[in-house]
C-alpha cells in the first residue's frame, strides 16, 4: 500500500461490515485529490482535505458477501477481498476474554475437526499501550476467518459467541477481539472519564506514563533487576551446575520424598526444585510410545517449570497459568528405566512450588483419551468407549532436591495495565467501524475494588456507547460476562460475608440492573476452581450469545431467574423465581436439595454464617427452606455467595440461578 494513500481504523481483506447501518471506511491521501469508492452497487467519489483526509460513509445494505471493497486516487488502487456483510460486536476484557482456543484444542477437538465456517470473522487487535491520545490505526489488520489454521489463535470466549449468533441468525459475525490479560477496567477507559468518577490517582498515573522518559526509565530498570535476578538464580543453581537433568533417577535416591499434586515445601525462599520420577516400560510399551505421539501433561505448576526426558528437554513454561502440556519425541523413551526430570521456579517466598489438584498428571499416547480439566454441572465430558493406547499416571511420590534459595523476584511491569493504555491504543482504532454491541468479560483484576467497580464499568459502558459512533444504536447492546467459580488452590466452599469474587460478581448484577440495555451472562458453573483460565468457554460465549440475541435481536431467550417474591414464615422461607423459561430443576442431588443457600445472623452481637441444608424445590418455580433453630437474629439471605460455590439450581435452558444476597 502507498504510503500516501491508505486507509486508517482496522479495515483488512476478510473484514466483516455492519449489514443496514452506516459504516464508515477513512484513510489519508494527497492534499485535495480525489479519492474513488466502490463497492457491491455503490460508487462514490470524495476530495481529500487540506490535511489529506478523506472519508466515505455508506449502508452496505443487507448480509451476504464475500464481496470485494476498492478504493482509488490518482494511480493508487486499494482492495479489500472476501468482504462479508453481517453483525459485528466488540469482546473485550482480561485473560478469559483473550484465552485463544489453541488452549482449549483437547477440551474441543471436535471444534478443529470442522471444515471452515466463512460466517466467522475476528480480527485480534495486537497487545500494544498508548497515553498520548487515541490511536486511530492498526497495523496490517488481519481479520481471520474459523477454519483449523486460524481458529487456535481465535478467543474461545468469541469464537463460541460469534458460532451461536451465525447458527441462529444466518448470518455473517465479525469479532473485534480487543483484550489483554491481567488488565484492569481503568486501562479501557479515557483521562476524561477517570477524572469525572473522581480517580485523581488514576489520572496521575496516565499523566506520569504521558512521559517517554518515565516510561524508558522504568522499562530499563525492570529489564535490568529481571536480568539480574535470572543471572542470580541460574549461577546459584547446583542443579544446572551439576547438570542434574543428565542424571537418572538413581543420583535421586538421597532425594526427599514428596507427593504430586499438592504442594511442595522444601525452601525458605524463593528460588529452584529439581524432581526426578522413574517409568519403567517393558519392550512392547516403549516400543509403542516410539510408534506415535507420546503426551507428557503435568498439570498447572506454582511458578514456572523446564522438564527433561532421559535428560533431553522436552518443554518449558514460564509462568503458572497455562497447562503442562508436553510431547515427546519419538526414540527417547525405552525398555527399562526412564527418568522425567523437572525444574521447578519459585519466584517468591510468600507462596509454595505446587503442582495444583485435579489436573492431569500422565503419560501417554495421543489415541488414549485424557479428559483435560475438571468438568463439573452441565458441561461434562464422556470418555470415549475405545481407548487403544497406553497411559501412565505421574501422580504419587517423586524425589526432590533443592537446587537454589534466592532473595524474591522484582515484581513484573506491566503499563499495558496503567490507566487509559488498551483504551487508547487497543480500543480507539476501532472507534468508526460500525458494530451491533459489545462483550466484556473482565474483573478478576478489580475484585478487590467491587465498590468502586460499580462506578468504574458504569462509566465505561457510558464512554464506549458514545465513543463507537457508527454503532447500530446510541445505546448499543452491553453483555457482562459474570465471573464464574474460582477458589485459588482450594477446592472448598468457604463460607464469607466478604468474598472477593462474590462482590464482584454482584457489583456487575447491579451495573446490569442499573444500566440500560445491558444484560448479565450468568458463568458461575463455567469455572474451574483450579484455574484462574478455565477452559470450559462454550458455555461462556453461548450464554452471552443468548444474552445479546434477546437484547440485539429480539430473541426469545428469558433474561436470568431473579427472585419475585419472598414469603418469610416462622420457620421456612418460600422463595418464588420469575424468568425461569419452563421450569428449575436440580442437578446432580438424588434428593433434590438445592445448594448454595447461607443465611447471614447476629448473635452475641456478632455476625455469624451457616450454611442450609434442608433447600428443596418444590414446583417448577419456587424453592422452601427449613430454617435451623438460631438463637439470634437472621437479617440476610445469601445464594451462592462465595469465590467457589457449587451451583446446581438451573432453568430447563441449563442456565444457573445466579448468586445474590437479600435481606431479610
Amino acid at each position: 500500500m502507498n504510503s500516501s494513500f491508505y486507509t486508517k481504523g482496522i479495515c483488512g481483506n476478510g473484514m466483516v461490515l455492519q449489514r443496514n447501518s452506516v459504516n464508515c471506511v477513512y484513510g489519508v491521501a494527497p492534499k485535495s485529490s480525489i479519492v474513488e469508492f466502490s463497492f457491491r452497487n455503490l460508487k462514490w467519489k470524495t476530495e481529500a482535505d487540506e490535511n489529506g483526509n478523506w472519508k466515505f460513509e455508506f449502508n452496505p445494505g443487507k448480509e451476504g458477501g464475500p464481496d470485494t471493497l476498492t478504493l482509488k486516487c490518482e494511480s493508487k488502487t486499494i482492495t479489500f477481498t472476501d468482504v462479508f456483510t453481517g453483525e459485528v460486536w466488540v469482546n473485550s476484557g482480561q485473560s478469559n476474554a483473550q484465552l485463544p482456543m489453541e488452549r482449549m484444542k483437547y477440551s474441543y477437538p471436535e471444534e478443529f475437526r470442522l471444515p471452515e465456517n466463512p460466517y466467522i470473522r475476528m480480527i485480534t487487535i495486537p497487545i500494544t499501550y498508548a497515553f498520548d491520545g487515541e490511536r486511530d490505526s492498526v497495523e496490517n489488520p488481519t481479520w481471520l476467518c474459523a477454519n483449523k489454521d486460524n481458529l487456535g489463535e481465535m478467543s474461545g470466549t468469541a469464537y463460541f459467541f460469534a458460532k451461536k449468533l451465525a447458527k441462529d441468525l444466518r448470518c455473517p459475525i465479525g469479532i473485534i477481539n480487543a483484550s489483554q490479560g491481567g488488565s484492569p477496567v481503568s486501562a479501557w477507559m479515557d483521562y476524561d472519564s477517570l477524572k469525572e468518577v473522581g480517580r485523581d490517582d488514576y489520572v496521575q498515573r496516565a499523566d506520569n506514563c504521558k512521559n517517554p522518559e518515565f516510561i524508558n526509565e522504568k522499562i530499563a530498570a525492570a529489564q535490568k533487576a529481571e536480568a539480574e535476578w535470572n543471572t542470580n538464580i541460574y549461577n546459584a543453581d547446583k542443579g544446572m551446575a551439576e547438570e542434574w537433568f543428565k542424571t537418572d533417577f538413581s543420583a535421586a535416591k538421597d532425594w526427599q520424598t514428596v507427593c504430586i499434586p499438592g504442594s511442595i515445601d522444601l525452601a525458605e525462599k524463593a528460588g529452584i526444585v529439581w524432581l526426578k520420577k522413574e517409568i519403567v516400560l517393558s519392550k512392547e510399551q516403549a516400543e509403542e510410545f516410539n510408534s506415535k505421539v507420546t503426551n507428557l501433561w503435568l498439570g498447572t505448576i506454582i511458578d514456572a517449570d523446564k522438564v527433561w526426558v532421559n535428560g533431553t528437554e522436552i518443554g518449558v513454561t514460564y509462568y503458572t497459568y497455562p497447562p503442562r502440556r508436553y510431547n515427546v519425541p519419538n526414540g527417547i523413551l525405552k525398555e527399562g528405566s526412564n527418568t522425567i526430570t523437572v525444574r521447578v521456579q519459585l519466584n517468591s517466598s510468600f507462596g509454595k512450588i505446587h503442582f495444583y489438584e485435579e489436573k492431569p498428571y500422565c503419560l501417554f499416547t495421543d489415541d488414549v483419551y485424557v479428559c483435560p480439566v475438571a468438568f463439573r454441572n452441565v458441561e461434562k465430558k464422556s470418555t470415549p468407549e475405545t481407548n487403544t493406547g497406553i497411559k501412565i499416571s505421574l501422580e504419587g511420590e517423586w524425589k526432590a532436591c533443592v537446587g537454589a534459595q534466592v532473595e524474591n523476584a522484582p515484581a513484573g511491569l506491566f503499563f499495558e495495565w496503567e490507566p487509559t493504555a488498551l483504551y487508547n491504543a487497543m480500543l480507539a482504532p476501532a472507534f468508526k467501524h460500525a458494530i451491533a454491541g459489545f462483550l466484556w468479560y473482565q474483573g478478576e483484576s478489580d475484585a478487590y475494588q467491587s465498590a468502586e467497580y460499580k462506578k468504574l464499568l458504569k462509566k465505561m459502558i457510558e464512554l464506549w456507547r458514545r465513543k463507537f459512533v457508527y454503532a447500530s444504536s446510541h445505546n448499543a447492546p452491553f453483555v457482562v460476562m459474570q465471573l464464574p467459580n474460582w477458589a485459588n488452590n482450594k477446592d472448598e466452599y468457604i463460607l464469607e460475608e466478604n468474598c472477593s469474587w462474590a462482590e464482584l460478581r454482584d457489583a456487575q448484577a447491579y451495573v446490569v440492573e442499573t444500566t440500560p440495555n445491558t444484560a448479565l451472562a450468568v458463568a458461575i458453573d463455567a469455572g474451574e476452581w483450579n484455574d484462574l483460565h478455565p477452559e470450559k468457554k462454550l458455555t461462556c460465549g453461548t450464554r452471552a450469545a443468548m444474552q445479546a440475541l434477546r437484547l440485539a435481536y429480539d430473541y426469545d431467550y428469558p433474561t436470568n431467574p431473579i427472585i419475585k417474591l419472598i414469603r418469610w414464615q416462622k420457620d421456612s422461607i418460600t422463595i418464588t423465581f420469575e424468568n425461569v423459561n419452563k421450569s428449575l430443576y436440580v442437578i446432580d442431588n438424588d434428593e433434590g436439595k438445592v445448594s448454595g443457600f447461607t443465611i447471614l445472623y447476629i448473635q452475641d452481637g456478632k455476625k455469624h454464617l451457616m450454611e442450609l441444608k434442608d433447600v428443596t424445590l418444590i414446583n417448577n418455580h419456587q424453592v422452601e427452606i427449613k430454617l435451623p433453630q438460631i438463637d439470634g437474629e437472621i437479617f440476610e439471605l445469601l445464594y451462592l455467595w462465595a469465590d467457589n460455590p457449587c451451583a446446581n439450581l438451573y432453568t430447563d435452558l441449563e442456565i444457573p440461578v445466579a448468586p445474590f444476597r437479600c435481606a431479610l
